[in-house]
C-alpha cells in the first residue's frame, strides 16, 4: 500500500539509513496515525509512515513525531515547510466536479486555500502549498475518494 512519510522526515535513502526503528515518533504521534511498515516494505521495514486512508497527519503545531525523534530521521521544521506529499484530484470521482454539493475536502484542509481551494465548480490543489497530510483523502465521501496523496518519497 502507498504510504508517506511523516512530517520532517529526511530523504528516503537517508531516513532508511538514519532510522533507529525505536518508535517513538509513533508513541508521540497524539492521533496514533504513525505506524512501522512491516516486512513487505524490504530495507523500510520498521520505519515510520502513515497509510492516509487509515488516517491523515494533523500537522500538530509543535510536531511531536519530529520532537521525538533521536535520530534526526524526522527533523522540526516550520509547518509550511512540511513537504510528505501532494493531493491530486481525479474530477471523474469529484462530488463537486459531478454537479453534486460537496466541500468537504476544502472545508477541512489544514492548510487553507493556498493548499485546496475552488476552481470553478471543483477543488483544486496548490501543489506548492500542499503539505500531504491526508486530510482531503480520509474526509473524502465518494466511493473510492476523489483525493490521493502522490508521496514525496515516490
Amino acid at each position: 500500500r502507498e504510504f508517506v512519510r511523516p512530517p520532517g522526515a529526511s530523504a528516503e535513502s537517508q531516513l532508511i539509513s538514519v532510522c533507529e526503528r525505536c518508535h517513538a515518533c509513533a508513541e508521540a504521534c497524539p492521533h496514533d496515525v504513525i505506524i512501522p511498515l512491516g516486512p513487505a516494505y524490504g530495507p523500510a521495514t520498521g520505519t515510520p509512515a502513515l497509510l492516509l486512508p487509515d488516517g491523515p497527519c494533523h500537522l500538530c503545531a509543535d510536531l511531536p513525531c519530529a520532537r521525538a525523534c533521536p535520530s534526526g530521521a524526522l527533523e522540526l521544521v516550520p509547518i509550511g515547510e512540511v513537504a510528505m506529499g501532494a493531493a491530486h484530484l481525479d474530477p471523474a470521482r469529484c462530488w463537486s466536479a459531478l454537479g453534486q454539493p460537496c466541500d468537504y475536502c476544502v472545508k477541512h484542509c489544514p492548510v487553507g486555500e493556498l493548499a485546496l481551494h475552488w476552481n470553478g465548480r471543483h477543488p483544486e490543489v496548490g501543489i506548492d502549498h500542499c503539505t500531504g497530510c491526508g486530510v482531503c483523502v480520509n474526509i473524502c465521501p465518494a466511493p473510492g475518494g476523489a483525493l490521493r496523496v502522490v508521496p514525496a518519497h515516490a
